[in-house]
């Protein structure tokens, strides 16, 4: 394609941002006030929706999920930012409500005595299905998930939701939050000024996050954030605690693997940075640039949990396929199962790698569970987030290693360095 064709399409594309019209897909009305409500099987959901700024396009529709929350018996609340290519009508609504549905009918689940309710943050990930532009609109979305993430009203909607949550008492509740592509960006970004309420006196441990646990899938976001908190959990001597925050990406996925450190680059040479180390033993210090043009799970020297296949296998204990027995039995040394052969389950390990054990976990995915960019709901998938859900959830597993003590000083020995110093021989 000539350079000027380039041009012109991205000019097609920009122009197509701005004609699409900003109306919410899920908007109440005097007639039908709770039209932001839908009633699964098992489950209810509540929609959500922001505009291109990052404002409330309808806010009686944060008013329903509120009450919502607050009025179902020991909610289970899973809020999920979708990504790129999705809105509030798109193909994840219906998988989302899948996997709601698929819980609420999980034995563990039932015995526990949750009620599922979901919340779905929209927004326009996706404003064209036209080909090449669709493709191109990958940084004009990236900028607007980035405003949304900024702003106000997003993390807003997110903390409101977990309030009425905790309004039920710590026992009675759990929240999740879960965001994939450019969600994960919004989820990461609003979870880091909670956690720095939290290191600093600000907000006490058991109201600071904006959910009992996080969880971010194929995150299109650059990893400075990342390397800061990481580094923020690490002086803090957070070691043999259960993860608050899980970032997994597929090492197949092309979208943050390789469009994103290519486009990055370019717009890294209008751009300064200082050296800065990662989290660990090693003091050698590098470029910022190697961060901002990686995503979290695509940065070596981040990464501190990869998924290993240990080449065994089992038979389910209940009968019940992976996602279930992930949920109800936890094994151990962070081992899950995966749906196998004639039935089997086959055995696969959350490892642990490097030397940096933090409560962020940033993990390297298999392709055999998440194959590429927008596979997150997969059969295989959901069950490795199951097994997260449980070796993280206390109410399900009694053998949950304990949270993480952040109000404490910080060891700064551990990550002190300078820009000029002289490396140690």
């Amino acid at each position: 394609m000539s350079p000027n064709r380039i041009i012109a399409v991205c000019i097609c594309a920009s122009s197509l941002a701005g004609c699409t019209h900003l109306s919410p897909l899920r908007e109440n009305s005097a007639a039908n006030p709770h039209n932001s409500i839908v009633t699964g099987p098992g489950y209810k959901l509540a929609f959500i929706e922001f505009g291109e700024q990052g404002s409330y396009q309808d806010t009686t529709q944060l008013t329903n999920a509120v009450e919502l929350v607050e009025k179902t018996e020991r909610p289970l609340v899973i809020t999920y930012v979708h990504g790129w290519q999705n809105n509030a009508e798109s193909g994840d609504v219906e998988k989302f409500s899948g996997l709601l549905a698929r819980l609420n009918s999980a034995p563990a689940i039932r015995d526990a005595g949750f009620n599922l309710v979901g919340v779905y943050l929209g927004w326009r990930g996706r404003f064209t299905p036209v080909p090449v532009l669709k493709e191109l609109s990958f940084w004009n979305r990236k900028a607007t998930a980035e405003r949304i993430a900024s702003n106000y009203d997003c993390y807003d909607a997110i903390a409101a939701v977990s309030e009425a949550a905790r309004k039920h008492g710590t026992a009675n509740q759990y929240s999740v939050l879960l965001g994939h592509s450019f969600g994960g960006l919004i989820v990461e970004r609003s979870v880091a000024h909670a956690i720095n309420a939290e290191i600093h006196g600000h907000a006490s441990a058991d109201r600071s996050l904006p959910a009992d646990l996080i969880l971010v899938v194929n995150p299109a976001a650059d990893s400075i954030l990342a390397r800061q908190m990481i580094s923020a959990l690490y002086i803090r001597d957070t070691e043999n605690t259960r993860p608050m925050f899980v970032s997994i990406t597929s090492s197949a996925d092309r979208a943050t693997g390789l469009a994103f450190p290519i486009g990055t680059r370019l717009a890294s040479n209008t751009k300064a940075f200082n050296k800065v180390p990662a989290p660990g033993k090693a003091k050698n210090l590098e470029s910022e640039r190697a961060f901002y043009t990686s995503t979290p799970g695509h940065n070596d020297t981040l990464i501190n949990h990869v998924t290993v296949n240990l080449r065994k296998t089992i038979d389910s204990p209940q009968g019940h396929p992976a996602l279930e027995t992930n949920l109800e039995h936890n094994l151990s040394g962070d081992v899950f199962t995966l749906d196998g052969a004639n039935g089997k389950l086959d055995l696969w390990q959350l490892k642990q790698v490097g030397d940096v054990d933090v409560p962020y976990w940033d993990v390297k995915v298999d392709p055999s569970i998440i194959k590429d960019h927008g596979d997150l709901w997969n059969e295989r998938a959901e069950a490795m987030m199951a097994a997260i859900f449980r070796i993280a959830n206390p109410k399900l597993n009694p053998r949950a290693k304990p949270r993480a003590t952040l109000q404490k000083p910080p060891n700064l020995k551990r990550l002190e360095y300078r820009q000029h110093q002289v490396p140690k021989p």
